[in-house]
């Protein structure tokens, strides 16, 4: 039947709402988002959590370099951790900054516990640039004695196979000089330590994912491995000893003899014990203000005010929905969450949804102070970059 008259009002206004633009806008980022969310989980499921594809007694020995100031309550753990690595040709070379570090004792008591595992303690380090992490581990680089090196950090907790899931995925690929494990966590109590399980697991996460998949350098110096032969080649500690992101300066150069960088299967289980918001902001800053100096980006909030406007200004769409449409990631952010955590969440997906909401209003507080302040602030050091990433001036306070 035909329509009445007293509906045509009616129909007509439907077809005009149905065929405006903001109404294909949105179906048309409703369809992109959920082309994204089936390539990101098809690629992270492929990248993640799969068997190391090489059998680890082909494997070649690896120099693992872990440099260590202060202590923690899981620093035993940790470094535990490392002694019980079921790789067959393991060194472990604990680099401290001065004979008073209480860390110290807690490697020398491990070293009893398992003589027949090869490890060494260097105290003082070696400097070679501006760079106190790296002169830090020169001293134990010099010697070591494996094709294979990794860095570290103290904080982290080394899965059994980690380190033949790394070595593995280097020695796939004659061209592969480089392999970062993604920054993670392990699960722990608390609110603060929840936050940081949302933050890395998430935003942190896709950075290193969606990098791999389209061959950006960024690897992280939490728990990498790299050939030692090419990082010679690039002029080894000395050439990244004037940096402050050394572990993003060895990837690039490796990237200029024309090596590539990849990831391991296995995230780097971040585990100290003490985690505060003010310590996990300070940090998220620090590496805020090394990304402004090194290769300066923005961030989703004030691109999506940009994008929005100029949307608005260009085609006359209405910013907020186009705004609301490029920060809500929380369904990406949920679905890479679960694919890196690969077990059950430590919390409830109401307190996902909070800590995820308190994430996407801190970082533009973040970003500002960031900004703001030239200064980076590691321990009791003050550090100041200057453009290009390499290191102006180290002050104590």
């Amino acid at each position: 039947p035909e329509p009445t008259a007293s509906k045509m009002p009616e129909i007509a206004e439907q077809h005009s709402s149905s065929s405006s633009p903001f109404f294909r806008l949105l179906l048309l980022l409703l369809a992109w988002i959920q082309t994204v969310l089936d390539v990101v989980d098809a690629w992270f499921k492929h990248r993640l959590h799969h068997p190391a594809p090489l059998d680890s007694s082909t494997l070649p020995g690896v120099s693992v370099i872990k440099p260590i100031v202060g202590i923690d309550d899981n620093l035993s753990k940790n470094l535990e951790s490392l002694f019980t690595s079921r790789h067959p040709q393991p060194e472990l070379l604990f680099c401290f900054e001065s004979s008073d570090e209480p860390g110290i004792e807690v490697v020398q008591t491990l070293m009893k516990k398992f003589p027949n595992v090869d490890s060494k303690v260097f105290i003082g380090g070696i400097k070679v640039g501006l760079n106190p992490k790296v002169n830090n581990m020169a001293a134990a680089y010099a010697v070591a004695k494996y094709p294979l090196v990794a860095i570290n950090d103290s904080g982290i907790y080394m899965r059994p196979d980690a380190i033949s899931d790394m070595a593995a995925t280097i020695m796939q690929d004659d061209k592969m000089a480089l392999v970062t494990q993604i920054p993670f966590c392990e699960d722990r109590t608390g609110f603060a330590a929840a936050f940081e399980h949302v933050y890395f697991g998430t935003s942190h996460a896709r950075i290193y994912l969606a990098g791999n998949c389209l061959r950006f350098n960024c690897p992280t110096g939490m728990s990498s491995m790299f050939r030692k032969e090419v990082l010679d080649q690039c002029g080894g500690f000395e050439a990244i000893g004037e940096y402050l992101a050394e572990d993003y300066f060895i990837g690039k150069k490796m990237a200029e003899l024309g090596y590539k960088s990849g990831i391991s299967a296995h995230p780097a289980l971040q585990n100290v014990s003490s985690v505060t918001f003010d310590a996990f902001f300070n940090r998220v800053g620090r590496w805020f203000k090394l990304r402004l100096s090194m290769m300066p980006q923005i961030d989703c909030f004030p691109s999506g005010t940009i994008i929005s406007y100029s949307l608005h200004y260009l085609f006359e769409f209405h910013p907020v929905p186009i705004f609301t449409l490029h920060i809500f990631w929380i369904t990406v952010d949920f679905m890479v969450l679960n694919i890196m955590q690969n077990t059950p969440l430590p919390f409830s997906i109401l307190e996902f949804i909070v800590l995820w909401t308190l994430r996407e209003l801190s970082f533009p507080i973040i970003f500002v102070k960031a900004v703001m302040d030239s200064g980076i602030r590691w321990r009791n050091k003050v550090i100041i970059v200057n453009w290009g990433g390499k290191i102006k001036s180290v002050s104590y306070v």
